[in-house]
């Protein structure tokens, strides 16, 4: 717990960094959000890894093949988020996909071509910045 001023207000700490109440509570209901219309694009139940937060692991892992990373920040790092992203889907020997937003502003997903396309982009390191439709298509078009 740390006092605001005028309150006590709780804490925890995920992947090394304190979060308030608010902060998880927002990151949650980002997390259904996206879901909730991953679920609608891709015929597939997309739910939340309630064990994320004790075990360091991907937010969905409902995706056959892909381990999903959200985040619903106002600043962006999205390099630190992709670092995290990998390590996760490298542990779960998937592929990593980061989706972000910001307030008022559309779902965005971040993903290595490597993984997508690697006849063509043999190396790891090729990261491509696309849209929520254009990242289903993606997944979609990997699924089995």
């Amino acid at each position: 717990m740390f006092s605001n001023g005028t309150e006590e207000v709780p804490q925890l700490r995920i992947e090394g960094r304190i979060m308030t109440k608010m902060q998880r509570t927002k990151g949650a209901a980002g997390e259904r959000e996206l879901f909730a219309l991953l679920s609608e694009q891709l015929g597939v139940t997309v739910t939340r890894n309630l064990s994320q937060t004790r075990g360091g692991g991907a937010d969905a892992l409902d995706v056959p093949g892909w381990a999903i990373e959200c985040k619903r920040q106002e600043a962006l790092s999205v390099a630190s988020w992709w670092t995290q992203t990998q390590r996760q889907a490298d542990d779960l020997s998937r592929k990593p996909i980061l989706f972000y937003r910001q307030s008022r502003k559309p779902w965005r997903a971040v993903l290595d071509l490597s993984h997508v396309a690697p006849g063509i982009f043999t190396a790891p390191g090729s990261l491509c910045e696309i849209s929520l439709d254009a990242a289903c298509l993606v997944i979609r078009e990997s699924l089995p």
